[in-house]
């Protein structure tokens, strides 16, 4: 759980402050390509990726669009399931083998109860999710294309090569031979 102790050590907790916390973590794995929820499922974790690339998509007219991906060292989840307790309209897919840190959300409650730590890292999840989900509705309406795409390629270039085409393709909201000339241009 190195990778998660250290993301919170650089936000200002020390290791000893999250002992509880850490002690309701999961570890989950996921092979490349497997579903980790289903459209109708209730997202039931907070979690954060040790290793690996996840994406989430949704199936609209018998076709999957790719809205999001989260990548190693951040937190990802169907908040609006999670939060609300609903069926989340969502897949979520691991592209690559995955190793993922996990709190259920009945142990988060718990903690939220006892543990003002908890509460401060709860918080610091939930804040990284919302700002995560602003920046992607603002760059949908104000940027074209090319930025989007420009903009994950700088954000995290290392993971670019191991997402299909497709997939980047749909998240940046055109066709895939579209992708293939804003690559050619760019490079």
């Amino acid at each position: 759980m190195t990778s998660l102790i250290g993301y919170f050590e650089k936000l200002g907790f020390p290791e000893h402050t999250l002992a509880e916390f850490l002690s309701c973590i999961k570890t989950r794995q996921f092979s490349a390509n497997e579903l980790i929820l289903v459209q109708g499922q209730s997202e039931n974790y907070l979690s954060f990726i040790d290793t690996g690339v996840v994406r989430y998509y949704v199936v609209a007219n018998d076709k999957e669009i790719t809205f999001d991906f989260a990548f190693k060292n951040s937190f990802y989840c169907a908040y609006d399931s999670f939060y609300n307790r609903t069926a989340t309209n969502v897949y979520i897919q691991a592209l690559t083998d995955c190793q993922l840190y996990s709190i259920s959300y009945e142990n988060l409650q718990r903690l939220y109860q006892k543990c003002e730590t908890a509460k401060k890292l709860g918080r610091i999840a939930t804040e990284y999710l919302l700002d995560k989900k602003v920046k992607r509705e603002l760059d949908l309406l104000t940027k074209t294309p090319q930025e989007r795409y420009e903009r994950l390629l700088f954000e995290q270039p290392k993971y670019i090569q191991q997402i299909p085409l497709k997939y980047l393709a749909s998240y940046i909201g055109v066709v895939p031979e579209t992708l293939s000339r804003i690559r050619k241009r760019i490079s």
